[in-house]
């Protein structure tokens, strides 16, 4: 058989692939990034390629533009917004922006500026480099931090900053070139590039939301159906991407940031459990693939430039590019330590000191900034230089910054988990040690168990109980809580403990779109005053948008037929909104004083007052829905009707699968009555 270029091209990405799989069950046992380890194996394979003629088909692979921007790039940063936290992100915009947009600005011209009187580069060629290496990529980084269980703040932060500086880079890095090739820097050349710049910014955020708006209407069609939600989010990271590119020349990385923000929102609040949890696995294999090649590729690529050996063979490049570096370390601590405290002062959400020397430290360079810089014409002047300088504080920053920030993570305390998740988890190996332990009861009334092999059951699991039992006391006297703070570590559980009853009523499909999004965000605003010591949090009187615009036609419009049916939904949405709370406030005491007593532990005044408020709101929340029901009793008796018929689905689809499950019935004859 022949073989053609597209047989060549997937044994290529086969043998690839082979490389970073075993590479990653290697570095795994060393407890080595992962990321930066693949940088280090493709140099070490390049150069292996150039004296051993059996693995010479390696340095034909190499990166390019079109490779890093239009296959790479759509994924890893859809995948980064379809699961980073939008609250928290919205919480920390301000800091975000200021370090995409502004930050990268001014380390555009520091680096510029410098550059261009210590190096060989001219003015518009040092900014021009100085715009694409000041894009942040942190996906070694980001890796490291869900590894190490670092804050989601700081996560935030700096995964928040990437995602939006390469957008700015990308837009600001084309606006330069547009300058040098016009030979000339004017104010009409600065106003069309600041217009160009807000054009493509928000024109992107714009085309992305919109398509990822018109795909949440696919994927109402396709809830339950795993594979077909996964091929259309893929539809919609390739789609908002080429169509900001391609049509409407906006930004296409801001297109596909608002497409996963908006996609995200819809997944983690519409989608059941197990979609959920498939659509997620699906993109961490998806970032997967494309972190391994690319990783793999920049290695292979610095290699291929044979960029050691320049270094070694030319004393000006290698001053050159310890200027460089020197250059972007110093702007990026003058851009970290100048604006983020800038921010702070108007900012109630501060970033502590500790936050701004990881964000500096973690600022690595990778995918766009080589995507950039490979895209400059081969005819341009000094490009070569401009490449080897991009590829040697690639290879600095993931090799030096990419290999201590777990350290200095570590020094720092930031991996050091919250007072709740300390807590929760001693807490839950407490309560799971203690229902093992009953288990030993079971196995005294099975006859093939002999007495013995019972009795050092129970003696284990006793003694692990006992152990679990002073690793709890012996946190609380570290801990050293003061009364407010024992209020918060309840209150967050009570929370938890709601948010969970909430999401189980959705997964169950008793809820309705809009009550979920006016429950959602209710839960955010008491878990935010929650987090700020407001203790007992408020109940907040919430409203989607949905809501206020249907309020708004009711009284502009009042007495029209059409607008009668607006002011029905409005009532049932209510009233569905008041029971699930009810509902909620009645369930969150039961489980509390369930963990409590499968701790051991006495309850306490803060674990008192926590019930006795949510009682309290529960009272004050059945008034409001009985006062709901007497205005309207029609839509009242439809929706528990609704419920009830709900209850009764969801009891036979779970008994089926029981019966599926123990072999009762065959899976297809399980399907089949599910699906009656």
């Amino acid at each position: 058989m022949s073989h053609n270029l597209l047989l060549s091209t997937e044994i290529d990405i086969l043998v690839l692939l082979l490389v970073a799989c075993l590479a990653a069950i290697a570095f795994k046992k060393i407890n080595f990034p992962y990321t930066v380890g693949l940088v280090i194996v493709g140099l070490i394979l390049s150069f292996l390629a150039r004296n051993i003629e059996a693995l010479a088909v390696i340095n034909t692979f190499r990166l390019s533009e079109e490779l890093i921007l239009f296959i790479f790039v759509p994924p890893l940063i859809f995948e980064s917004a379809l699961n980073m936290d939008s609250r928290i992100l919205l919480r920390n915009l301000a800091p975000v922006l200021v370090l995409a947009a502004p930050g990268l600005l001014i380390s555009t011209a520091i680096v510029g500026t410098i550059l261009a009187w210590l190096t060989p580069l001219s003015l518009g060629q040092a900014l021009l480099f100085g715009c694409l290496i000041s894009a942040t990529d942190p996906v070694a980084v980001i890796a490291l931090f869900k590894e190490l269980g670092a804050p989601k703040q700081l996560a935030i932060l700096v995964e928040g900053e990437s995602l939006f500086n390469d957008a700015t880079a990308i837009v600001t890095f084309n606006i330069i070139l547009g300058i040098i090739a016009a030979g000339a820097v004017g104010a009409d050349a600065l106003q069309k590039g600041a217009i160009d710049f807000l054009v493509g910014f928000l024109g992107g955020v714009l085309v992305g939301a919109a398509l990822g708006y018109v795909m949440r209407w696919a994927m109402n069609l396709a809830t339950e159906n795993s594979l077909l939600l996964s091929t259309i989010t893929t539809i919609t990271a390739y789609g908002a991407f080429l169509i900001a590119e391609e049509v409407f020349h906006v930004s296409p990385v801001m297109s596909v940031v608002s497409a996963g923000l908006v996609v995200g929102w819809y997944k983690s609040n519409r989608l059941d459990a197990e979609v959920r949890e498939y659509v997620g696995e699906f993109w961490e294999y998806a970032a997967f693939l494309a972190n391994s090649l690319i990783f793999l590729l920049v290695g292979i690529t610095a290699s291929s430039f044979r960029f050691f050996e320049q270094l070694s063979q030319t004393q000006s490049l290698l001053t050159s590019l310890g200027i460089t570096i020197a250059t972007v370390l110093v702007a990026r601590a003058i851009v970290v330590f100048t604006l983020i405290p800038l921010v702070n002062l108007f900012s109630k959400s501060k970033i502590p000191f500790n936050y701004q020397l990881v964000s500096y430290w973690g600022g690595l360079r990778g995918a766009v900034c080589l995507a950039l810089a490979l895209s400059i014409d081969s005819e341009f002047p000094n490009r070569d230089l401009i490449v080897i300088l991009t590829l040697g504080i690639a290879l600095f920053t993931l090799l030096i910054p990419g290999t201590t920030i777990g350290k200095l993570i570590q020094k720092l305390q930031l991996n050091r988990p919250s007072i709740l998740d300390q807590v929760g988890k001693v807490l839950g190996i407490l309560i799971a040690k203690r229902e093992a332990l009953k288990q030993s009861s079971s196995l005294e009334t099975m006859d093939y168990f002999s007495p013995t092999v019972v009795q050092g059951f129970a003696q284990k699991y006793q003694q692990e109980v006992s152990q679990a039992e002073e690793s709890f006391d012996n946190l609380l006297t570290e801990l050293n809580l003061n009364e407010a703070e024992v209020q918060q570590v309840v209150w967050a559980e009570a929370l938890a403990v709601e948010q969970e009853i909430y999401r189980e009523l959705n997964d169950q499909g008793f809820m309705s779109g809009p009550v979920l999004a006016q429950l959602t965000l209710m839960m955010n605003l008491k878990t935010d005053a929650v987090q700020a010591g407001q203790i007992p949090p408020e109940l907040p009187t919430v409203e989607t948008l949905e809501t206020r615009l249907g309020n708004l036609l009711v009284k502009l419009f009042d007495g029209s037929p059409w607008v009668r049916q607006i002011q029905s939904e409005l009532i049932a949405t209510k009233y569905e909104y008041l029971t699930f709370i009810a509902y909620a406030c009645e369930q969150v005491p039961l489980r509390l004083r369930r963990m409590i007593a499968d701790t051991g532990l006495p309850e306490g005044a803060a674990m008192e007052n926590c019930v006795r408020l949510y009682e309290e709101i529960r009272q004050d929340i059945i008034k409001q829905a009985q006062a709901t029901v007497e205005q309207s009793p029609e839509l009242a008796i439809a929706f528990q009707t609704k419920i009830s018929d709900r209850v009764a689905l969801v009891t036979q689809n779970e008994t089926v699968e029981r019966l599926a499950s123990e072999g009762v019935i065959s899976q297809a004859v399980a399907v089949q009555i599910n699906n009656n």
